[in-house]
């Protein structure tokens, strides 16, 4: 789904920057966020149904941890691109982490209900 000019509108992706991608597979019990680190970085990558719901699924279980406290810390940074600078980046921690499994949560719903494909594209 995309604007006029054909940018794609906000709610219909997520961006996974590459210290929550290091964060996110690095959690036990979750497979499918584990299996991130194998993202093609080239290459785009279609998101199959079973694995969408898989996903949906562990949005929820760390969603509720993450409320908890229960999950491990999530970095407190997102898009140093490698250079530790923080001019460059975003804040994360735990409210960060908490709205982007709630917008990753929302994608999930709306490709659910609209019949819709799901991608991860490399970031360009």
């Amino acid at each position: 789904m995309a604007d006029e000019e054909g940018n794609p509108l906000q709610e219909t992706y997520v961006i996974l920057d590459d210290e929550l991608a290091v964060y996110l597979s690095g959690l036990k019990g979750f497979p499918v966020f584990q299996g991130f680190r194998s993202l093609d970085p080239v290459e785009e990558t279609w998101i199959d149904a079973e694995v969408r719901e898989m996903l949906e699924q562990e949005v929820a279980e760390l969603a509720a941890r993450a409320r908890r406290r229960e999950a491990p810390p999530p970095p407190d940074w997102v898009g140093l691109e490698g250079t530790g600078d923080l001019r460059l980046g975003e804040e994360l921690g735990w409210r960060g982490l908490l709205e982007w499994l709630q917008k990753l949560e929302h994608l999930l719903h709306l490709a659910r209900q609209m019949g819709m494909e799901m991608w991860a594209l490399p970031n360009e």
